[in-house]
């Protein structure tokens, strides 16, 4: 049995909430909604002040509706994380392989604590185009796992998942996985500042890189991003699709993104496969807004 879950995406500025509710045989959209922050929401603030943020957030959108759902998955931004690329030994244990990429953090981040991170990872060689066996990975601090998870205690909220922003928005390129067959794909994610791009052969992702927030011409950046696709012998011309998801993402941004890779974008509406409140229907986040929520609306359809 499904129950109402609620998928939010938590930035440095807002909290972006959706709930999704199941009904009559079919999903719905329930609530489609987002609220900007007192201060900023950062890794650097203690676990009391980061609580008080989220809750601070999630008071103004419920009163503005009541929230229904008790489940809720989290997607965080890619700055909240460290990424990085590691060669690994794949006949070690799901721990050993672990204590690796601690390992790894240990050496890449030395200021860090080696232990204080949940990692998640990706392994690459899936890919036709990368024999080497390696892995992204995606390690975030306890502290801030912690800090969500007590503000969902005290809320009566049951944590699911949380999840990078990125990676929870292309949940919709493996909504029909016959449609994607074995087609390359470019995922495009643009942030209010750590925006990225990762690669995907069919379902399989290979290639994630952070687009460098001090580059003033994002243009430059992705230039410079992308030319790290040689690697794999690929080029622009070898994607069929390239994904667009972000925050206010403008209509000039998005014909100059057209004009820089010579094709058509898919720029996705999460709430298309959808069914619908009537209350939601006029609202302006769902007609104008929409692609914002790929990531939350993503992260809420995991238990679909």
């Amino acid at each position: 049995m499904f129950n109402n879950h609620a998928g939010i995406n938590l930035t440095e500025s807002k909290l972006q909430l959706v709930e999704i509710g199941y009904k009559d045989d079919s999903f719905y959209l329930e609530n489609v909604d987002q609220t900007i922050h007192t201060e900023n929401f950062t890794t650097a603030l203690t676990e009391e002040k980061l609580i008080g943020i989220l809750q601070s957030s999630f008071n103004k959108i419920v009163k503005k509706k009541p929230f229904t759902s008790r489940n809720v998955s989290f997607a965080l931004p890619n700055n909240f994380f460290k990424i990085f690329e590691v060669p690994y030994d794949d006949s070690l244990v799901k721990k050993d392989l672990n204590d690796h990429f601690r390992w790894e953090i240990s050496v890449l981040f030395p200021h860090c604590d080696k232990d204080n991170f949940f990692i998640q990872y990706i392994e690459i060689n899936k890919s036709s185009v990368c024999r080497e066996k390696k892995a992204i990975i995606f390690a975030l601090d306890k502290n801030l796992v912690v800090a969500i998870n007590k503000f969902c205690a005290q809320n009566s909220l049951e944590l699911k998942y949380i999840d990078n922003v990125h990676l929870a928005s292309n949940a919709f390129l493996y909504l029909d996985k016959r449609q994607v067959n074995s087609d390359f794909t470019l995922s495009i994610y643009i942030d209010q500042r750590y925006s990225s791009i990762s690669a995907i052969d069919g379902v399989y992702p290979f290639f994630f890189k952070n687009l460098d927030p001090d580059v003033h011409n994002i243009f430059d950046e992705m230039t410079s991003v992308v030319k790290k696709l040689g690697e794999y012998n690929l080029t622009i011309a070898d994607f069929k699709t390239v994904l667009l998801f972000g925050q206010d993402l403008t209509e000039e941004f998005e014909s100059k993104m057209k004009s820089y890779f010579g094709q058509a974008l898919k720029k996705i509406n999460p709430f298309e496969h959808l069914k619908t409140e009537e209350s939601v229907l006029n609202n302006p986040l769902y007609k104008i807004k929409f692609n914002s929520f790929a990531a939350a609306t993503g992260i809420a359809i995991r238990m679909v």
